[in-house]
């Protein structure tokens, strides 16, 4: 027998997937993503490699060769024995490249490890389906096999324009008629045009190689065909990038509109090797449309469509960071494997130490720790569970001084060394994907929360929450991590004054929690909100920047949206929410003179709003509000203040007396008609006054909670100088 013949029958004995012949060298397989010389190591010829040529191609394709310096032509040895070629030549000979094929009823997209998504598109009666991937990642197969679904499932008729044929199909429920580009046809785009006219219901594109395969393809989709073609492109929003800037910059707004209209989804997928078998096995990374993605796509708005894909916005979407992860998590491919196949690494290496984006890249002392037995080094996960396991309340990395963390309201460094400028990059960087790299880049500062796997100090796995916030200072990088309590702690064990939880029961109206940064607003919103959650029915949405506390849903509905993932801005998210039927608003923190415009209104309009200001006193916040818009609306301002208040709440933590934490001390300003018409005639400096003189109606000043702290022996007597001093300063 042919020795080529013979090493194409050992291809299919090795379930390779391709075998390389060059004339003067030993053949090489592939098998299982490897490149490996065949146990005999004797040269082919030039004469063996020409004659294989020159009896598969015939006369006139020997011609075309001849003319281009390569082919490509599908080729059997029997029925079950087919391969694609690929004939080229080298600077050392003619050669080619085989690729074992199977027949196209013997696919099974199941047994093949696509998602089943893939088969839900395959339903579709018209519309555009892209699957892409690079060269040699199975997408023939996919397409093959979506192929084999429809006929087996429908009765329709499937047109297959390829180059070569690679995969046979017989006719089962579906007619299917199979067209070779350079014998059926001279290229894609005529087979395309003539193929209109054979009313197929299906049209199979073995490649979209040009604008006009593209542009014929897409009409093709829009006039009621379904279209499924392949794009060599490595991942989703990739493709939809390229298709697009294809086309000559005067038609990309039409074409974007097009591709938003026809496009039902893509499927990018990688081929990795089997930790358990011989075998390659698929990651796949899906993109359905929806009305938003479609708009996304004619807006070629591709970093929003990206984070959309992150986000799963469509039951089925997946990107190959999440999908590699499951590949991996469940032991079907190894950590080495999937760190290759990841678009991000660092993304990936995230996932693996358990958080939800970025990775663990780190060298030094604080070095590299992705899954790899290196016991030397620190991460960021380290860091946070230390962090965690002393119940600090922030930790600092700053170039020059080592990891600090906030304990009970005092700063203390870990026994470390300095964090050098490199240090402290590598380690932010960790905990960031790129898109977030990029907004850091652009706007050099970035807010955003974290979760993170943590074990505890009994050996349990908990998920804990972060909310951080990175930074330049001096041209090096900087961050803060707050820790956020995933308990939220009951009104009556945060020490909140009966009067503010009784504000909870209102309609409507605005309820403001003010002080320094730190002092513990967002856990007594969140502990408010969760009150109302467990004692009466109400649609509550919360806008946070970014969410801190995880409500459970008991009594009350509770929509959570976090700024900048969910919504632009929070005054576009409080606009919008007056028309989501909200019965209680929570604004994570006032901003701006839009935001307050809108939580004012909002509060005039039948709902309950729950804010945050970064203020330190009750006064002081009705000055900061008004004095924030221009002269000539801050009389209107004012009125809508005085008629919407109905509370402010200011408070300060205070280190305990027994060093068990900290505790909160509280000044509380109810919104009686005396406060009212101080606001609204602007004497908001004897507004003080009337918090001392107003005990029986619910008011508190923060030397009266102090000294009954005082008096419980919870803090100690010096320090009511240091925080009444701060606080006379202020009011």
């Amino acid at each position: 027998m042919n020795t080529l013949h013979v090493l194409l029958q050992q291809a299919l004995a090795l379930n390779a997937s391709d075998l390389f012949i060059t004339a003067t060298k030993p053949p090489y397989f592939r098998v299982k993503g490897q490149v490996m010389p065949v146990e005999d190591p004797t040269p082919i010829t030039e004469e063996e490699v020409c004659a294989f040529r020159q009896a598969v191609l015939g006369a006139n394709s020997e011609a075309a060769y001849q003319r281009k310096g390569t082919h490509d032509i599908s080729f059997m040895l029997s029925r079950a024995e087919r391969f694609r070629l690929n004939f080229f030549a080298t600077l050392q000979g003619s050669a080619f490249v085989a690729r074992p094929l199977c027949m196209g009823g013997q696919l099974d997209a199941e047994a093949l490890r696509l998602p089943p998504v893939l088969l839900d598109l395959c339903n579709h009666d018209r519309g555009l389906i892209l699957v892409v991937g690079a060269t040699g990642s199975g997408k023939s197969t996919t397409l093959a096999a979506m192929v084999n679904h429809i006929n087996r499932t429908a009765s329709k008729h499937i047109l297959t324009l390829e180059d070569p044929v690679e995969f046979v199909h017989d006719d089962i429920r579906s007619l299917v008629s199979q067209r070779e580009i350079n014998v059926h046809a001279e290229n894609f785009v005529d087979a395309l045009r003539s193929g209109l006219r054979e009313n197929p219901d299906v049209i199979v594109i073995g490649e979209m190689r040009d604008t006009e395969t593209m542009q014929v393809a897409v009409n093709a989709a829009l006039t009621g065909h379904l279209v499924i073609a392949t794009v060599h492109t490595s991942n989703a929003i990739q493709t939809i990038e390229r298709t697009i800037t294809m086309f000559p910059s005067d038609v990309r707004n039409q074409v974007a509109t097009d591709l938003s209209l026809a496009l039902l989804g893509v499927v990018a997928q990688r081929l990795l090797p089997s930790a358990k078998t011989a075998e390659m096995i698929p990651a796949v990374e899906v993109l359905l449309t929806s009305s938003t993605v479609r708009k996304l796509i004619e807006d070629r708005n591709y970093l929003m469509l990206d984070d959309l894909l992150r986000q799963a916005s469509v039951p089925g979407m997946q990107t190959f960071c999440r999908e590699i992860f499951r590949l991996y998590q469940s032991g079907e491919v190894t950590l080495d494997d999937a760190r290759r196949a990841a678009d991000n690494v660092d993304e990936f290496d995230l996932l693996v130490r358990g958080m939800e984006a970025g990775a663990d890249t780190f060298r030094q002392h604080y070095g590299d720790k992705s899954g790899h037995d290196d016991t030397d080094t620190l991460d960021m996960v380290d860091l946070l569970s230390l962090a965690a396991r002393r119940r600090a309340s922030d930790l600092v990395l700053t170039a020059g001084k080592p990891p600090t963390v906030r304990i009970n309201g005092e700063w203390c460094a870990i026994d470390l060394p300095p964090l050098c400028d490199g240090d402290v990059r590598r380690l932010v960087l960790s905990i960031i994907n790129q898109r977030q790299r990029t907004a850091l880049e652009e706007n050099r500062e970035l807010d955003f929360s974290l979760c993170v796997l943590l074990t505890g100090e009994g050996g349990e796995k908990r998920n804990s929450r972060f909310r951080v916030n990175v930074f330049y200072q001096r041209g090096s990088l900087g961050a803060v991590l707050r820790v956020v309590n995933t308990e939220i702690p009951k009104p009556e064990r945060l020490g909140i004054p009966p009067r503010v939880i009784e504000l909870t029961q209102k309609k409507q109206g605005l309820v403001l929690v003010v002080g320094p940064t730190g002092s513990g607003k967002s856990t007594t919103l969140a502990s408010l909100i969760d009150a109302i959650n467990h004692t009466r029915p109400a649609h509550i949405i919360t806008i946070e920047d970014p969410v801190e506390f995880a409500y459970t849903n008991d009594q009350s509905i509770i929509e959570q949206r976090e700024v900048h993932s969910d919504t632009l801005s929070f005054a576009t998210a409080l606009t919008h929410a007056m028309r989501q039927a909200p019965d209680i608003i929570m604004v994570g923190e006032m901003r701006d003179t839009a935001t307050m415009a809108a939580a004012l209104t909002a509060s005039e309009t039948g709902h309950l709003v729950f804010a945050t200001i970064h203020t330190n006193t009750a006064p002081q916040t009705i000055d900061r509000i008004i004095d924030s818009f221009s002269a000539e609306h801050q009389n209107q301002i004012r009125q809508q203040l005085a008629s919407a208040l109905i509370g402010i709440v200011s408070q300060r933590l205070l280190p305990r007396l027994d060093g068990k934490g900290r505790i909160a001390a509280f000044e509380v300003m109810i919104a009686t008609p005396p406060v009212c018409a101080l606001i609204r005639d602007n004497k908001t400096f004897q507004l003080q006054s009337i918090i001392e003189t107003s005990q029986k109606d619910g008011m508190l000043t923060l030397e009266y909670y102090m000294n009954a702290l005082v008096q419980r022996g919870l803090i100690a007597p010096d320090e009511l100088g240091k925080y009444l001093t701060e606080a006379k300063r202020f009011g």
